[in-house]
């Protein structure tokens, strides 16, 4: 007899992020191991991850580090890219409340 069993089923995970973005306006400090610092300009920002805009062209599924306003240099894997923007996952998400206040101060206008 086997008796009486539950069976789970998962949500289909959802398309999207896994936080909500802001759009920002702000500067930024990029590098990859081993290579000099270039500046770059962040346009999106979520606990999860940035978007960036820069003409050094880091390849998908590198990791680096960006140095955000105020934070140590953190570290980041560049998921996507169209052009010269660059959309990149932080290896360690930012606390909800750090990138709150990143995003309010970072904010566009």
């Amino acid at each position: 007899m086997l008796g009486n069993r539950t069976i789970e089923t998962k949500k289909a995970p959802t398309a999207g992020r896994g936080a909500e973005r802001a759009p920002v306006a702000a500067r930024a400090r990029f590098r990859e191991p081993g290579l000099n610092p270039f500046d770059v300009e962040l346009f999106d920002l979520s606990s999860t991850g940035f978007r960036m805009v820069t003409f050094f062209r880091p390849d998908i599924g590198k990791h680096i580090w960006v140095n955000l306003p105020g934070l140590q240099p953190l570290e980041a894997v560049v998921r996507r890219a169209d052009g010269n923007n660059y959309g990149c996952e932080f290896v360690n998400p930012l606390h909800p409340s750090v990138a709150k206040h990143l995003q309010v101060k970072l904010r566009q206008g």
